[in-house]
């Protein structure tokens, strides 16, 4: 750059910067795949390969979005969501599944909504950012 360029004007922030994003993935490639599409959003996400560790994540903090996989090893992903929707960290969070199952005529009522997988990085974008507006009102 020389002194004659124009200067680069500030990059907008991040629809999502601060978004805060539980996600519960019990596949590592999954969770490492998850990371790095949440980090290129800017949001603030937490990552953990259990309903047991979503327990005690949800315990400690706050959330505004929780993506749970339906498919865990230690329980349920949909009766995971019920639990998590009546935790203090959660009670107000959107609640996505993600899953390679089929989305289901009838939405279950705890389900923000449906991602399925594969899903790209704009698919994830795009439900996080339906979910986003809800809750940064909330924060203001």
């Amino acid at each position: 750059m020389s002194a004659f360029d124009p200067p680069l004007a500030p990059l907008p922030p991040l629809p999502l910067a601060g978004l805060r994003v539980l996600a519960v993935e019990d596949h590592a490639i999954g969770r490492m795949l998850l990371e790095a599409m949440l980090g290129g959003f800017g949001v603030v996400a937490t990552l953990v390969g259990t309903g047991e560790e979503a327990r005690r994540t949800a315990a400690v903090g706050v959330f505004d979005v929780v993506l749970i996989d339906l498919g865990l090893p230690d329980i349920p992903g949909d009766r995971l969501a019920v639990e998590l929707a009546q935790s203090p960290g959660c009670r107000d969070a959107a609640i996505i599944a993600v899953t390679g199952r089929e989305r289901p005529t009838q939405l279950p009522d705890v389900f923000r909504s449906w991602l399925q997988k594969p899903f790209s990085g704009r698919e994830l974008h795009d439900h996080l950012t339906a979910a986003a507006p809800v809750h940064a009102v909330r924060r203001a």
